[in-house]
């Protein structure tokens, strides 16, 4: 492991944990299993290996700091259900002495929705600078989160779940990721073009700071129909329309669309007369 790899570090991030006493096994050494698959993931699905290997080495940076955190919130997440159970020649026993007394499932699943909310807090706040570091930038999960236009948790925020949905949003945003791209990608073929598309993606996870006003007002008007239909309203194609002519009169900041097959079903081609022709209008 390369980010949580002593006691002192877990602690930092873990609080309210009674001290180990003599003889007994550190909170570190019983953690270690989940904390190296909670490290394992956050490689795998946010980092991709060496932006994960650069983090560790920035001691106390915004990125090391949020991604121990959301490490030892995975781990400790995860390892709850077993933290309180022994197993004993008569079955499962639950730990308790005298001055502990076992928490209730009620505060138990409290805890697990305020680490799951911690963990989901501090991915936004990581992906959110992740599109600033080169490192990240050939890796597999920036090519999974640029895939979209919502390269973040944070659409789950508005998008409405059911009462009794009590996924996080990062679980929340795997289910609706695939529709995000199927209704971004009916509407490059319709409206926006798969070339501004997938210019506006990459720019989005690579370098937001450097697209235009122009292009950020259409993003944010492209992703706000895209929530619209995601709670369940039907596409507005006045909107979708308005945004085209929006394109359509700035040619400068847009020169994909204009090049694209799809500007031309924004404009027919014009009839021209000719006396030659088998006929023609007056």
């Amino acid at each position: 492991m390369l980010l949580i790899t002593d006691e002192t570090t877990l602690r930092k991030y873990l609080p309210n944990a009674f001290t180990s006493v003599e003889g007994e096994e550190s909170l570190y050494a019983k953690l270690t299993p989940w904390l190296a698959m909670a490290e394992l993931w956050l490689q795998q699905k946010i980092l991709g290996t060496p932006t994960l290997t650069a983090i560790a080495a920035e001691e106390d940076s915004v990125a090391n700091n949020l991604s121990r955190k959301i490490v030892v919130d995975t781990a400790f997440r995860s390892a709850i259900p077993s933290l309180d159970l022994v197993l004993t020649p008569n079955g499962f026993g639950i730990v308790s002495n005298q001055n502990v007394v076992p928490a209730s499932r009620e505060r138990i699943e409290r805890l697990i929705k305020e680490l799951d909310d911690s963990r989901d807090n501090d991915l936004e706040a990581l992906l959110a600078i992740l599109p600033e570091r080169e490192d990240w930038h050939d890796s597999a999960p920036r090519r999974f989160w640029g895939a979209t236009l919502f390269p973040n948790i944070e659409v789950c925020r508005e998008v409405e779940q059911s009462k009794d949905d009590v996924r996080s949003r990062y679980d929340h945003y795997f289910r609706l990721r695939s529709r995000i791209i199927s209704i971004e990608e009916q509407m490059a073929e319709e409206f926006l073009s798969h070339e501004l598309l997938g210019h506006l993606r990459h720019l989005l996870s690579t370098a937001p700071m450097q697209l235009s006003s122009a292009e950020n007002r259409v993003i944010k008007q492209v992703r706000n129909e895209i929530v619209s239909v995601l709670n369940g309203f039907p596409p507005c194609r006045p909107h979708l329309v308005s945004i085209v002519n929006f394109i359509r009169n700035s040619p400068d900041e847009f020169p994909l669309w204009h090049s694209s097959s799809t500007a031309m079903l924004f404009t027919p081609p014009i009839f021209e007369n000719k006396k030659q022709s088998s006929g023609f209008w007056f």
